[in-house]
């Protein structure tokens, strides 16, 4: 390895090295726990493929299974980090400037660390290597077809990281840019429901399928070597290459500081805005109503914030629609008939990350504000809180006007519903999130849309905490079904929203003594830089 990316690969090991031992050991711990689970159940998939694939009397269905395990395998690596706005681990450019490597050598260790999003296939795909090999049946070089398969993911992997960082980073075209990737990725769900169209089918059944990469490597790998198959494959990764390439060129040439800051045009839209920013400063008495007006008008300039919020309203709809559209009748089934509170439910779980769990998080080193002005902490939580149920009604309101124009059967009373299930359900969040905003707060760079691999005990805490807090909800749903009326559900409602008043007062009360009592080791927590490796 050139000396120059182990400088880079050293600078980012001391990083991690220097931030660890200064934090709470159980946090490296439970992450590390947390993770060998999520691995270990890859690694039992893996060992699972394994025995299919060495089995020699199942030549059959392994013909069959590996060109769409291939191709499973290539739209997980591409498709699921875009679900999680997630980009593992991957190079801070800016960061790097100063170093004496070339481009070639950026982009290589770039490819290289796209692995952290793909280790789940790396394993699987171990996994078939060793069943491959262990089959008397199959020629010992059938696996020699996933190492440019590997290389191809890799390379479109880069080259689609760089792609849409520069597309969200677009103030003018990134809700398009959004919206339409929502879109792609529904669409194959919504066509296994609602079924293809007849000309698609057609032009399908028309077009050659030999073409594909996973086609040519599974060929490759059931022994059907041929030049056919590998001149295939081999020109899906030069063109993997070629785009990755050109997209990481574009990426190092373009600046997102210098994009957002130039400034908008006066329009009508942003004195409309100016008028609503102003609104909670009339509602409220300062300073709680300026704290408002601050948190509003900084989540809505916050990429990492923005994109979270349109994919409450837009992509949050669309994945339970395949479900809602195989129920039937909305009458019959009770998944269709309270359609509008699981979305809005879906879209809380989403919101939480940037609006509950660690509401310091965008504040960052300038948190240490709070301790400086003559302001209570409480206020400031106060602030951060009625600020995220703002978001929230405004979100059932968008995912409601999204039903309406699709005409989805959405009544005034499933609307109520729908807030009323989500005022109760943030109390319970707002409660704990700011006992985790003070013990587990950590920093986020608002200005990056997508979320680097970083996790800490909290969040695997939250696998526990939010079946827990949705007990209530549960519980009133239990009591409309058992006694066969509102009254039931709405009067169980409102004693676990009484039940969280209670919660979260006394939450609140340790919040702050935590915030007091926790200064240093929570202004230091939010102070922390990234290194030239964002993970």
């Amino acid at each position: 390895m050139p000396s120059q990316v182990g400088a880079i690969l050293w600078a980012q090991w001391r990083t991690l090295r220097n931030f660890y031992p200064r934090g709470n050991m159980g946090n490296l711990v439970f992450t590390v726990v947390m993770s060998a689970v999520w691995y270990g159940m890859a690694a039992a998939g893996s060992v699972a493929v394994a025995i299919l694939l060495k089995d020699p009397g199942r030549m059959q269905t392994i013909e069959r299974f590996l060109p769409v395990g291939l191709m499973m395998a290539f739209f997980y690596w591409q498709i699921v980090p875009i679900l999680l706005v997630s980009t593992g681990a991957s190079l801070d450019l800016k960061r790097l400037v100063v170093y004496p490597i070339t481009h070639t050598q950026l982009f290589g260790l770039e490819v290289l660390l796209r692995l952290s999003t793909g280790i789940e296939m790396m394993l699987v795909l171990a996994g078939a290597t060793t069943g491959l090999l262990l089959n008397p049946s199959l020629p010992w070089w059938a696996p020699a077809g996933f190492l440019p398969f590997i290389v191809m993911n890799l390379c479109v992997a880069a080259g689609l990281k760089d792609l849409v960082g520069r597309l969200l980073a677009n103030r003018h075209i990134k809700e398009f840019a959004i919206f339409g990737l929502v879109l792609l990725l529904a669409l194959p769900q919504l066509l296994v429901v609602s079924g293809v169209p007849a000309p698609v089918r057609r032009m399908v059944r028309e077009f050659s399928f030999d073409w594909w990469p996973w086609i040519a490597a599974g060929r490759i790998a059931f022994g059907k070597s041929s030049l056919m198959a590998w001149s295939v494959l081999l020109a899906w990764t030069a063109a993997g290459y070629i785009f990755g390439r050109m997209q990481f060129e574009r990426g190092f040439r373009f600046d997102a500081d210098e994009n957002r800051a130039r400034p908008d045009k006066a329009t009508s839209i942003n004195s409309i805005a100016e008028m609503l920013y102003g609104l909670p400063s009339r509602l409220f008495a300062d300073p709680l109503g300026a704290l408002i007006e601050k948190e509003i008008r900084f989540l809505c300039r916050a990429p990492r914030f923005r994109l979270v919020f349109l994919m409450g309203f837009s992509f949050g709809l669309l994945i339970w629609l395949p479900i809602m559209m195989r129920t039937g009748n909305p009458e019959e089934s009770a998944f269709a008939s309270n359609y509008l509170a699981i979305v809005s439910m879906y879209a809380l779980m989403l919101l939480g990350e940037v609006s509950f769990w660690n509401t310091f998080g965008f504040d960052r080193s300038a948190s240490q504000i709070y301790y400086l002005l003559p302001v209570r902490l409480s206020t400031v939580l106060v602030a951060k809180n009625i600020t995220a149920v703002i978001f929230v009604f405004l979100e059932i309101t968008l995912v409601a006007l999204v039903c309406f124009l699709l005409r989805m059967p959405i009544s005034g009373m499933k609307l109520l519903e729908a807030y009323a299930v989500s005022l109760v359900l943030s109390i319970f969040l707002m409660a704990i999130g700011n006992l985790s905003s003070t013990h587990y707060p950590r920093a986020v760079n608002p200005a990056h849309s997508w979320r680097s691999a970083s996790a800490n005990r909290f969040q695997g805490m939250l696998l526990l905490i939010y079946p827990v807090l949705s007990m209530p909800i549960l519980l009133a749903y239990l009591a409309r079904y058992a006694f066969e009326t509102n009254w039931a559900f709405y009067g169980v409602l409102v004693f676990s929203a009484a039940l969280g008043l209670v919660v979260y007062g006394i939450a609140m009360e340790s919040s702050v003594q935590a915030a007091e009592g926790r200064k240093e080791k929570l202004l230091t927590a939010l102070s922390q830089g990234e290194g030239p490796v964002s993970a």
